[in-house]
């Protein structure tokens, strides 16, 4: 009986350190993904001896936005390599956000003050693929204290103000966070993804190149101007798609901005429109949160089927008119998928 009774609380004994390090995994698991979301390890950091002035701190650009002066400057044509704990993956729409500490002078105002740079991503830490960019400007530099429009800049980051910075925002919804969103496909077309040398489906690197105004180039061979008389600062890297995490019945947005203005938006979920969450749809004009629904207003559904809806907006814009665009959607499991697009895009 003694045996049988010590065997008992033994047994007892066991299942309870069990349970203690089930619940100890699944939060140490929790506080790993919740860290992951952000760029963990700085890799390398050239700040071409801290030229342009600045806060040069690497380590700033870890972790989740800190705002204003929790930054790292990049120096003049410098460049900074973050690492990730887990890979990023290209899933349906925008894959990561980059955050700069660009800001308004207006409040509500369609201008910033921004620093720009080019964003490279990489997976074996060798091979970097540089997401193609545009510049829609004017060839002339703003000034030390100029401003431009949100919109000026496609594929580039640095033009977007970061709201993350709020309490319970969704540091990974394109709208809600605000910041410069990135898809992974747009460098599809990229030689270096066809030869096999760049996996989109296991980014471990993300390289950030301080734009030099009137200098740096864009994929067209345009010269870029931004305001900034100093570098590009460097907030954070929040990741949208992680390896292992993106589910396969995930919703899709996805947004085209055309030469002449026009803008078309597909909305659309694998298990069927259903499961789409509208109370979750969000929308920015110029960076700016505003009512989704009332957006919506001004497209004209095109095409509608089991799975999603296309909408249109069918008449061309004023060429002097620069935008930028998002929309973000939720399924009703909470799997989210949004996208930017500046004008013009093609």
């Amino acid at each position: 009986m003694k045996n049988t009774r010590q065997n008992f609380v033994a047994s007892r004994l066991s299942a309870s350190r069990l349970s203690a390090l089930a619940v100890s995994f699944f939060v140490t698991a929790a506080q790993a993904s919740a860290q992951s979301l952000f760029a963990t390890q700085v890799i390398g950091s050239n700040t071409n001896g801290n030229a342009g002035g600045g806060i040069f701190a690497p380590g700033n650009a870890l972790g989740a936005p800190n705002g204003a002066t929790g930054v790292h400057s990049l120096g003049l044509g410098g460049d900074l390599t973050l690492g990730f704990a887990l890979p990023i993956v290209d899933g349906p729409g925008a894959d990561l956000i980059v955050g700069e500490n660009p800001f308004r002078l207006t409040a509500g105002g369609w201008d910033t003050f921004a620093e720009m740079m080019f964003v490279e991503v990489s997976s074996d830490g060798v091979h970097f693929a540089r997401f193609p960019s545009r510049y829609f400007g004017e060839p002339v530099q703003p000034g030390p204290f100029g401003t431009v429009q949100v919109g000026t800049y496609s594929n580039l980051a640095g033009q977007t103000p970061v709201l993350a910075l709020t309490p319970n925002v969704d540091a990974q919804d394109v709208v809600d966070a605000g910041g410069d969103a990135f898809d992974l496909a747009d460098l599809a077309a990229d030689p270096l993804v066809g030869n096999g040398l760049v996996d989109l489906q296991a980014i471990t690197q993300v390289r950030l190149v301080d734009v030099q105004s009137g200098l740096s180039l864009d994929s067209r061979g345009t010269p870029i101007f931004d305001p900034g008389s100093g570098s590009a600062d460097v907030d954070a890297v929040t990741v949208i798609h992680q390896q292992g995490l993106v589910p396969a019945n995930a919703p899709r947005v996805s947004l085209s901005v055309q030469v002449d203005g026009t803008v078309a938006l597909r909305i659309e979920d694998p298990d069927g429109w259903q499961d789409l969450d509208p109370a979750s749809l969000r929308a920015a004009l110029f960076g700016i949160p505003v009512d989704a629904g009332a957006l919506l207003g001004t497209l004209v559904l095109q095409q509608a089927d089991a799975q999603g809806f296309t909408l249109v907006q069918p008449l061309a814009l004023p060429s002097s008119l620069l935008f930028s665009v998002a929309f973000s959607l939720k399924d009703r499991a909470g799997n989210r998928s949004g996208l930017s697009k500046s004008r013009p895009t093609s």
